[in-house]
């Protein structure tokens, strides 16, 4: 089953922003940032095509940290505002994904 409306909509504003950043990135002077921005976004259509409260479980607590890690605290003002609105959506560490 896909995922929630409103998840697919921020997960795909996610992808958006990161592939017009990679394409910035990758063709300008910095591709590690492009690398950072596809590591950080290559399991996210899997997000959408399967609800599954562990991925995003996964993606909240390994990927998206690992990813706003890297990043220079300047870089993250508009990851953050959407990690705002993907948070609701994040279950509880033990919540089991159908109660979503």
């Amino acid at each position: 089953m896909t995922c929630p409306p409103d998840v697919a909509a921020i997960v795909l504003g996610l992808l958006r922003h990161g592939l017009l950043t990679c394409r910035a990135a990758g063709w300008g002077p910095d591709p590690a940032r492009c690398a950072a921005e596809a590591d950080h976004l290559h399991n996210l259509p899997d997000l959408i095509a399967d609800d599954s409260g562990e991925r995003l479980r996964y993606y909240w607590d390994v990927e998206r940290s690992a990813f706003a890690a890297g990043c220079a605290p300047e870089e993250l003002g508009w990851w953050e505002e959407q990690w705002a609105r993907l948070r609701a959506h994040v279950p509880v560490t033990g919540e089991v994904a159908a109660t979503r």
